[in-house]
């Protein structure tokens, strides 16, 4: 070995000239590794953005895929309509969870000609009625304008007093739904805040919906825990049934102890919630000024469910819609009373499906189809110009 060599050993020390022992200078150190950690912020940043940017333009259903699919859905059903030469009325139902597993297009019986009413449920599970109003403005936004739009009423959420700054989480929502919901949040800075914060994270705060659009739900046990749960079964027309055909008196009662749990308490004291009527208004206001036919209905409960009304509790809910269909001209289709088999449920307001297919036929002979193809709806009540169907 040279004297001038310069050995290095795999503890990185070096013999010297002079034969001194000395800790080798790393040829790949701090700068390398600097270099490492800077690519790797820089990547994952990137990666960040790149998503916010895509559930914000092209992907929302990354987001939001509940409603979202449903929506791409009815869009191509729609271009696929006209590129045929149909010219279907289009009718879109907009509500919560007992509409979207209680009311089924296909058995409404209004026909499946080149010229009969499209009828598509794009109800989503847990919407109150400032989550309808948002979806109504998101249908509206993508191009769409049905002639006919249902609007479902949950009379007890009528009473929820918020806040509803926390009612629909943060990550569903793109930029535009911000401004779209900024007449009903008490604190619309801190929600812009939270949004922030859920974009600069989008990989985790939209890992469960990203995993099931990309077809790794089946990691998760079957159920309603499955990140896919309320929209991989969808129908053609946007229902999506209930899974199980029967349910046991055991699931029926725990299923009704939830329920009493959720909604009994607002029912006690029973008042419309100013925020609840402001977005009911606010869409019927935009139907209005966009000449869609609009309707508001309320979806079957059962002898139990109804029991948990207070007699003023009733009259307050019955009087809240008579005047919002007088005051904006629309009829209120009010089926709740419509089932007195508590079999016909799951928890006193979830129709299972032949439940729901039995309400459906109903609805479309006695209700919907005499609205939509008619254009002058259910007969008149003597009192009231207002056309009901109960």
């Amino acid at each position: 070995m040279s004297p001038a060599t310069t050995l290095r050993s795999p503890l990185q020390f070096v013999v010297t000239r002079d034969g001194s022992v000395r800790r080798a200078r790393p040829t790949y150190g701090r700068a390398t590794a600097r270099a490492a950690i800077l690519t790797g912020i820089v990547v994952a940043i990137l990666a960040h953005a790149g998503l916010a940017v895509a559930v914000e333009t092209e992907w929302p259903q990354w987001r939001d895929p509940e409603f979202f699919r449903r929506l791409n859905w009815l869009v191509d059903v729609v271009r696929g309509e006209k590129a045929v030469g149909h010219t279907r009325p289009l009718v879109v139902v907009i509500g919560g969870s007992r509409s979207q597993m209680g009311l089924s297009p296909e058995h409404l019986g209004l026909g499946n000609g080149p010229a009969d009413p499209l009828v598509f449920n794009c109800a989503q599970s847990g919407c109150l009625p400032v989550g309808e109003r948002l979806n109504l403005a998101r249908l509206l936004a993508s191009g769409l304008v049905p002639e006919c739009v249902l609007l479902e009423v949950l009379p007890p959420v009528l009473a929820d007093r918020g806040p509803m700054d926390d009612r629909i989480p943060t990550t569903r929502l793109g930029r535009a739904d911000l401004e779209r919901l900024y007449p009903y949040h008490s604190h619309p800075a801190k929600v812009r805040s939270d949004w922030f914060r859920s974009r600069a994270t989008s990989w985790y705060t939209l890992r469960l919906p990203l995993m099931a659009n990309v077809g790794l739900a089946d990691a998760f046990p079957p159920g309603p825990n499955r990140p896919d749960f309320l929209w991989s079964r969808m129908q053609f027309q946007g229902w999506v049934p209930f899974p199980s055909a029967a349910w046991s008196d055991d699931q029926r009662a725990a299923g009704l102890a939830l329920a009493r749990r959720q909604y009994g308490f607002l029912l006690e004291d029973f008042r419309i919630d100013p925020v609840n009527d402001l977005a009911f208004r606010d869409a019927l206001t935009e139907c209005r000024s966009r000449h869609i036919r609009a309707a508001l209905f309320v979806m079957p409960e059962s002898p139990t469910f109804r029991g948990w009304y207070p007699p003023a509790a009733r009259q307050r809910v019955r009087t809240y819609l008579d005047d919002l269909g007088w005051e904006f001209g629309v009829p209120v289709f009010d089926a709740s009373g419509w089932f007195d088999d508590e079999a016909a449920f799951k928890d006193g307001h979830h129709l299972l499906r032949s439940g729901a297919e039995a309400y459906s036929k109903r609805f479309g002979r006695e209700c919907v189809g005499p609205w939509v193809l008619n254009k002058n709806g259910p007969q008149m009540t003597q009192t009231s110009t207002q056309m009901k169907c109960r």
